[in-house]
């Protein structure tokens, strides 16, 4: 800008001179020559003048930013670093600095404000004792309204004493103590990034040491949603242990209220000599090639999968290995309550961002299961591996089959049950059928209600389809949960002819009774389903008299997918109490199946409104 001005200057002098020289007689020629010089001179002397000023100022500014910096720097080193410090106060406000420019692309896009907010991270960090205060949340408040003003008033005395503006110091002041909201100050926005992407990179792995599991995934989600997503697609490039990953999808499924759909299913409990062969068989698996071949592997399964692995955790092919390895930890009985929620999260985020469907757990299956079973070292060994591993993974499909299931549009439900693993099955499919015929008989009722000189349903029945609705849609996800948790369960028996493990004292009546307990989960949710399917139809056959002629047809429709899927179910639960064979559990299923067989079926009368 200055050089431009005195450019400028300098032309308007030679311009005058210019004139001047034009216009002047022969006769006073002489004359004018001496003024033009003197306009010309005087041109380019204020234009150098203007130069020296502006850029003197300038220049001036410069050197205070620069003094400002030393003179923090050296407060920083003043303050002894405490144990518990990753970083010390200059290399952390350093690190802020530096993810300060990136975020802004660039260092020439950084105000001087913001870059001495930077600078200022953690001045007279603890000036200000806790113990000063007193305890909970109000002593807590005082304590941090005090340390902000004790940061305020000695940045401010540094940055007058470096020579900068009154303004500047008044923005960094308030960037510094957080006074701006950060979605309405993209400033202060960068700054908040900046210092959440330092915490995550170097001070996390020390931060959750001690730390009880759900505390660290609540400070997480608070960290995350105090981000922008341009910081958070870093965040997730950054590299965590196995259980700070696991925590950190958990925070961001909260964070993004992902959570609240609905809670987690329910997992298998395998049996102890299952989880040892699972542990033992990774433990062959080399850890820094796993991602790769698993990957390869993945992708010559179905090439679409790379836009869902195109998420920044999957970068790290490493991830996948200290995923898998935080559930294998989770194995044990007592801690399969939190690997319920962690595959939840995995699934619902998976979902949510990159677009897994119920059609890619087939692929992902048979990748996982070959790559481990790869490494075994004998054929008997293979199989043995191979079984404990599709248990492993049917156990996970019971806690992410019903969240992918209810997710899926038409043309991906489709696509789901035409893949090679059994989910969804005839059974959810039956439960669907149900849902979708009640919702005709629903929708019958509705539209003959609203038409010249329609008759109403009464509130009960109405209410009845209504409630019958939402329960058969719970009993999609209840379905594919109990199937995944059968399966599993029959795949986790472990024959001691197949690979040698310890044996464990009543690990065998262990077994059994996970494999009954999932066998009648799996009676008990088709003979719900059967029982709606009644109920329903038996409710509306009061109504079907006053049905619009233009809706009969659907009538029926809905009539006869009640009714197949009440068959489908019933026919269900008579193989699963066979397997499940006489005993107490089942003896409440069988009275229930007795009962619905009793009933006089409704199903004729129900579609019985054709004239």
């Amino acid at each position: 800008m200055a050089v431009a001005a005195a450019a400028a200057s300098a032309v308007v002098g030679s311009s005058a001179a210019a004139a001047l020289a034009a216009s002047a007689p022969v006769s006073e020629s002489r004359l004018r020559t001496g003024v033009v010089a003197i306009a010309a001179a005087a041109g380019g002397i204020s234009g150098f003048l203007l130069w020296q000023l502006t850029s003197g100022k300038a220049g001036d500014e410069c050197t205070a930013v620069e003094r400002a910096i030393d003179l923090l720097n050296e407060a920083h080193r003043k303050r002894p670093r405490r144990p518990e410090d990753v970083l010390d106060n200059l290399t952390s406000c350093n690190e802020v600095e530096r993810w300060i420019v990136r975020l802004s692309n660039g260092a020439e896009y950084v105000s001087t404000a913001l870059r001495l907010a930077a600078r200022a991270q953690h001045l007279e960090r603890n000036a200000i004792a806790r113990s000063d205060f007193p305890e909970g949340k109000e002593g807590w408040l005082h304590w941090r309204t005090a340390s902000k003003q004790r940061q305020e008033e000695r940045l401010l005395a540094i940055l007058r004493k470096a020579g900068l503006s009154k303004a500047v110091g008044a923005r960094a002041c308030r960037l510094l103590t957080k006074e701006c909201q950060p979605k309405d100050d993209r400033e202060m926005q960068t700054l908040e990034d900046a210092t959440c992407l330092v915490f995550l990179e170097h001070e996390l792995a020390s931060f959750q040491t001690g730390k009880e599991t759900q505390k660290l995934i609540d400070y997480l989600q608070k960290t995350w949603k105090k981000m922008s997503q341009a910081a958070q697609a870093l965040a997730l490039g950054f590299n965590y242990d196995s259980r700070t990953l696991g925590c950190l999808v958990e925070a961001i499924a909260v964070a993004e209220q992902l959570d609240r759909q609905e809670s987690p299913m329910v997992a298998p409990r395998l049996p102890k000599a299952c989880v040892a062969l699972l542990r033992k068989s990774w433990k062959q698996v080399p850890e820094d090639d796993f991602g790769k071949e698993f990957f390869d592997r993945v992708y010559g399964e179905d090439e679409s999968l790379r836009a869902v692995f195109a998420h920044p955790i999957c970068q790290r092919p490493k991830n996948v290995w200290k995923v898998i390895q935080l559930m294998l930890d989770l194995l044990d009985v007592e801690s399969v309550p939190h690997l319920e929620r962690l595959v939840h999260a995995i699934a619902a985020t998976s979902c949510c961002f990159g677009k897994l469907r119920l059609a890619h757990l087939a692929p992902i299956k048979r990748a996982l299961v070959r790559t481990v079973t790869s490494h075994a070292s004998s054929k008997q060994e293979k199989k043995a591996v191979n079984r404990a591993w599709e248990a492993f993974f049917f156990a996970l499909a019971a806690v992410a089959g019903p969240h992918l299931m209810l997710e899926h549009k038409l043309e991906e439900l489709s696509a789901a049950t035409a893949s090679s693993l059994p989910i969804p099955g005839g059974g959810a499919h039956a439960v669907i059928m149900a849902a979708n015929g009640a919702a005709l008989l629903e929708m019958s009722l509705n539209i003959t209600a609203l038409s010249l000189g329609g008759n109403s349903a009464p509130e009960e029945v109405l209410a009845k389809l209504h409630e019958a609705r939402g329960w058969l849609i719970d009993c999609v996800r209840d379905d594919v949960n109990a199937y995944c948790g059968l399966v599993s369960s029959c795949y986790a028996w472990v024959r001691t002819d197949e690979v040698s493990a310890p044996a464990t004292p009543g690990s065998s009546t262990a077994e059994e009774t996970e494999r009954r307990l999932w066998l009648r989960r799996a009676a008990e949710v088709p003979m719900r389903v059967a029982e709606l399917a009644m109920g329903t139809a038996a409710a509306c056959l009061q109504c079907k008299s006053f049905i619009k002629p233009s809706l009969k047809g659907d009538w029926i429709a809905g009539a006869k997918m009640l009714r197949a899927a009440a068959e489908i179910s019933l026919k269900n639960v008579a193989v699963n109490l066979r397997d499940l064979g006489g005993s107490g559990k089942a003896n409440d299923v069988e009275k229930r199946l007795a009962a619905i067989r009793d009933m006089e079926p409704p199903w004729e009368d129900l579609v019985d409104v054709m004239p």
